[in-house]
């Protein structure tokens, strides 16, 4: 080798001085040109935010870019330094100061930015990345989780966005494309939406790139719970289950126990199995307290979420509270069994003497079920008053409550009884009702005619108010109802009965006839083919002599009116009760109002036979109830 070397030296020398120098200014041109001018190709990626080469350069440092319009930047990468001072670098890297154009651009760096000693850079740009849109045809996505949106290439340099109404979400770059963390565009399960999607550059404004129609999932539905809403919790459960339509992935959520407008987070656990969720406490809920559960979020396996975070209000209770009683305030059967049941199982063994008792009438109690018991009355006098009491301190049998509040019910035997009086030419019963056990009695009456109804719904509110009020009835008093004497007539809403006779022109009256008049003539048999012929008729008369009434009121309608029968007392009677109800009389002159004469009626024929003062009242209409404003005058007639 030095022999060689030295051959090589000789003969360089050899060659003439000037010789020498032109061939080094050769050598130097072109190292110059193969170095500096040369441009060194970089092809940019997308892939990463810079693209670097290889390339040597002696004192990094000292390099700078040359001025002019510059779309990349140089920077020297794999600096050698030699006691702390770069000596070189190995590579360069170039990074895209503006936003990048397809296409081949030149960037130049020199030492101190002179023209001298300037390398350049040339830079192939690629196509700008574009997003896959078409991958998302016919693909239902989730409304939570993260779209993944693929790109053409890898794309490190851009920012993207998605963008539906005034809501933004901004997405980060992942392998061959972008993810877009969708929840905080709050969209609706089962919705078709367009989202905008956004490319940006640095601190450039982003633009609009592509419009991607999309459709989210149908909403993940609960199928059945362990929980209802406003529901009460009488045992003592740790954990509640939600089943839902599909498998759960992941859920979310929080028990929190409410007081008043404060809510006091309770410690829970919440799991996903399979189609369920079990949402457990970390220790007993207290009773006698109100909570909410909220599922503020369930996903599914398969991307589905609520439509609407999933609310629970409940409570758990404290000891037992009847819910109901079988019986009202008052027509409570004699010898009834009166069953009273509570909002949660009583304890088993306890006595039910300790805590259930009665007054006004004896009885016994026992249980009936689980969570009901029965209190058996005596036997007692029609109208009777008496108590149901449950004393406080009553144990549960689903918890450790005990009742707080002693519950006490107030009630009273029904005051009447009903009796079948006879039966109407079609079959249907007349009924009386009994009210009282006094010797003396007042026979009240409605119906007569068929198309008068406003008499009968009065009569039957009337036998309505004394099966609860039966008490206010004076010792030595009966009184008895028969609301409907017609009740062919009523249903069919006929004047006459079902043979077509005006049973108020059929009893024995001296100055009974068949045919008798109407306001629109003469109607043959209208009274009958004899006195009391009709059903109807016998039945009254049979009832009326059996009990020999000390008053019969009949009503009627219409005309605001109070007739009286003139025996005993009844124009006195009569004249006080239109005083008190407002109506004018016609005590006397009946015919004379009414435009024709009046033969066979039922308060003449008790006036004649048995002396019975009777009244009359026509109410203002035919249809409708009037007990409200009889009722005064109705009590008033009790004592007389």
């Amino acid at each position: 080798m030095k022999r060689f070397f030295n051959v090589v030296v000789s003969r360089f020398r050899s060659i003439p001085l000037a010789a020498r120098i032109s061939g080094g200014v050769v050598l130097l041109a072109i190292l110059y040109v193969g170095v500096f001018v040369i441009p060194t190709n970089v092809q940019f990626s997308y892939a990463n935010k810079e693209t670097c080469t290889d390339w040597f350069m002696v004192a990094p440092t000292l390099q700078q870019q040359r001025a002019g319009k510059n779309s990349y930047t140089i920077t020297p990468s794999d600096t050698v330094k030699v006691f702390g001072a770069p000596l070189f670098s190995r590579s360069v890297c170039v990074t895209p100061s503006t936003l990048p154009e397809e296409g081949r651009t030149k960037v130049s760096i020199a030492p101190f930015g002179l023209p001298i000693f300037s390398k350049t850079v040339g830079v192939s740009t690629p196509a700008t990345p574009v997003a896959k849109a078409m991958n998302l045809k016919d693909t239902d996505i989730s409304a939570v989780k993260p779209l993944l949106l693929p790109l053409s290439t890898k794309d490190a340099v851009h920012t993207y966005s998605l963008r539906q109404g005034e809501k933004s979400t901004t997405c980060a770059a992942v392998d061959q494309g972008i993810s877009c963390p969708i929840k905080s565009l709050a969209l609706e399960p089962s919705t078709s939406y367009d989202l905008t999607l956004y490319r940006g550059f640095n601190e450039d404004t982003p633009k609009k790139v592509d419009t991607l129609a999309v459709k989210t999932l149908k909403a993940v539905q609960l199928v059945e719970s362990t929980l209802q809403n406003d529901m009460t919790i009488y045992t003592k459960p740790t954990s509640f289950t939600y089943t839902f339509d599909r498998p759960i992935e992941s859920v979310g959520g929080v028990l929190q126990r409410v007081d008043g407008t404060s809510k006091t987070d309770v410690k829970t656990t919440l799991k996903a199995e399979g189609s369920t969720v079990v949402v457990t406490a970390a220790q007993q809920l207290p009773r006698n307290a109100s909570y909410q559960l909220t599922l503020e979020e369930v996903t599914g396996r398969d991307g589905a979420s609520l439509a609407d975070p999933l609310v629970t209000i409940f409570k758990t209770s404290g000891g037992p509270k009847v819910v109901s009683v079988s019986v009202g305030s008052s027509l409570v059967p004699q010898s009834a069994k009166i069953t009273v049941t509570f909002d949660q199982p009583v304890k088993g063994d306890i006595d039910l003497a300790k805590f259930a008792s009665s007054a006004g009438i004896a009885s016994t109690v026992s249980r009936a079920s689980d969570t009901s018991i029965t209190f058996a009355l005596s036997p007692a006098a029609l109208c009777t008053a008496f108590s149901l009491v449950i004393e406080k301190g009553l144990p549960s049998g689903s918890n450790d409550e005990t009742s707080t509040e002693q519950w006490k019910f107030d009630s009273r035997i029904a005051c009447g009884y009903s009796s079948v009086i006879g039966y109407s030419i079609k079959g249907r019963a007349i009924i009386a009702y009994t009210f009282g056990s006094g010797g003396s009695v007042i026979l009240f009456t409605g119906g007569m005619h068929g198309s008068e109804p406003s008499s009968t719904s009065t009569m039957q509110a009337w036998v309505n108010y004394l099966q609860s009020n039966g008490f206010k009835i004076p010792a030595d008093k009966k009184v008895v109802i028969v609301p409907n004497t017609n009740p062919d007539g009523i249903a069919a809403g006929s004047r006459n009965n079902a043979n077509n006779v005006n049973i108020d022109r059929n009893f024995p009256a001296s100055n009974w006839r068949p045919d008798i008049d109407t306001a629109s003539g003469t109607l043959p048999t209208g009274g009958g083919t004899s006195a009391g012929s009709e059903p109807e008729t016998a039945a009254l008369i049979a009832l009326t002599r059996s009990l020999r009434p000390r008053l019969e009121v009949s009503f009627h309608a219409q005309g605001s009116l109070v007739g009286a029968n003139q025996y005993g007392d009844s124009i006195a009677i009569g004249t006080k009760y239109a005083r008190t109800v407002g109506y004018g009389t016609m005590i006397g002159n009946a015919e004379e109002v009414m435009g024709y004469s009046i033969t066979g009626e039922y308060e003449d024929w008790m006036g004649q036979e048995m002396g019975i003062p009777a009244i009359l009242i026509e109410l203002p209409t035919t249809s409708g109830n009037y007990l409200n404003s009889q009722l005064t005058a109705l009590l008033n007639l009790l004592p007389v």
